[in-house]
């Protein structure tokens, strides 16, 4: 396989990657005035209804800000894959959140979107 095709493949799998993220980020999002009108309704404390918005809504400013890390890592050529190593690792650490809670469909999306930013990150050294 040359070269300039692996770096193809390479954009294609953080295309990926970034896509799954982005996408996932707005679908956990999009839930946020459901599950808060019900926390609302709940006897919960106070305290935790006050925070609860921020607290949902941050994983999805965290993912959509790993996709933009990974916008960045395309146009980074010879830095990317240390940016790309850190994604992976980052989005890791939020697929075993993800498994800790019961939310396997999320976990396997997370880990599915970490091995898309891994790959590349362990290739050459340019996008």
């Amino acid at each position: 396989m040359s070269i300039r095709v692996h770096f193809k493949q390479s954009r294609v799998f953080c295309a990926v990657g970034i896509a799954l993220l982005f996408f996932m980020a707005l679908f956990h999002g999009s839930g946020l005035f459901f599950v808060n009108d019900v926390i609302m309704k709940s006897n919960t404390e106070g305290f935790l209804k006050a925070i609860f918005p921020v607290l949902f809504i941050h994983p999805s400013i965290h993912l959509i800000g790993l996709s933009i890390f990974g916008i960045l890592a395309i146009h980074l050529r010879e830095k990317a894959q240390t940016i790309l190593i850190a994604i992976a690792i980052l989005v890791v650490a939020d697929a075993l959140a993800a498994f800790y809670l019961g939310a396997f469909a999320p976990g396997i999306l997370l880990t599915i979107a970490a091995i898309c930013f891994l790959i590349p990150g362990l290739g050459p050294k340019k996008l």
